[in-house]
């Protein structure tokens, strides 16, 4: 049953796959314009030609290592500024607005500013870790706030210790909150990591080279390093997810098996 289900599975997926690069080689061809939307096969024949070279795997890397640093260091941040301001009146009317400050201001103003502060090779790491930051924040602050009332008087009640709490009560309510803000901030922090780096152009990045196609009007090599990033993106997403799911099952606690 599985495997039938496999099997299944992968040919919806190369039909779908099959569909699309028709619909593209239709467009490439009725267009007429290689330099403004080249055939497939000229773009996947460019991304082989990258495979083996050792620049290609130097920039993917870059790129993963800076983006993630900036991800990781983003959620520790809005996880750290939520709970405070879930606990404080007085921090949340200190961060509260900062944070609503970088929610507002535009990506590109954001690069652009930070390219005058500090290194290009940082930006990026910035760049995403400000566009995490918001998500994070909001969402484990709300489900910080949303522990019930009735349920904090018996831990109180029972005199729980804070070690106590945090498992029975604040994570039963974080969690959820917490693994929505990280599906939502991969993709946003990826997309800002890669725009700065075209921005910025740091030495072995997926940016730098997307720049250099666009400079140089390599439009099969700019269309290649588009579907690494597509590619590169959704093989995070997709163990991270796995990842959270494991920690949602593993780490998520039934508050009967205290109350």
């Amino acid at each position: 049953m599985v495997k039938n289900k496999t099997i299944k599975a992968f040919i919806r997926g190369a039909i779908c796959f099959a569909f699309w690069m028709a619909v593209w080689y239709i467009l490439s061809a009725a267009l007429g314009r290689a330099l403004v939307l080249p055939t497939p096969f000229a773009v996947f024949g460019r991304l082989l030609a990258l495979l083996p070279t050792a620049d290609f795997w130097l920039a993917c890397l870059g790129s993963v290592l800076r983006i993630f640093v900036g991800l990781i260091a983003g959620i520790l941040a809005g996880v750290l500024l939520a709970s405070l301001c879930a606990v404080s009146k007085l921090m949340e009317a200190i961060f509260e607005p900062l944070v609503t400050v970088i929610k507002a201001t535009p990506v590109a103003s954001i690069i652009i500013l930070m390219l005058f502060i500090m290194a290009k090779s940082a930006v990026p790491m910035v760049a995403a870790l400000l566009m995490v930051i918001p998500i994070v924040f909001g969402n484990v602050k709300k489900g910080i706030t949303s522990v019930p009332v009735d349920l904090s008087e018996v831990a109180e009640m029972y005199d729980f210790g804070f070690g106590k709490r945090m498992k029975y009560l604040v994570l039963p309510s974080v969690l959820p909150y917490f693994s929505a803000a990280c599906r939502s901030a991969l993709g946003l922090a990826w997309k800002a990591g890669i725009a700065a780096e075209v921005i910025c152009y740091p030495k072995y990045s997926i940016g730098a080279n997307l720049n250099n196609a666009k400079v140089y009007l390599e439009s099969e090599e700019l269309y290649a390093w588009t579907i690494v990033v597509i590619v590169i993106s959704v093989l995070i997403e997709k163990g991270v997810v796995s990842l959270l799911d494991l920690v949602m099952k593993k780490g998520g606690v039934s508050r009967a098996e205290a109350l």
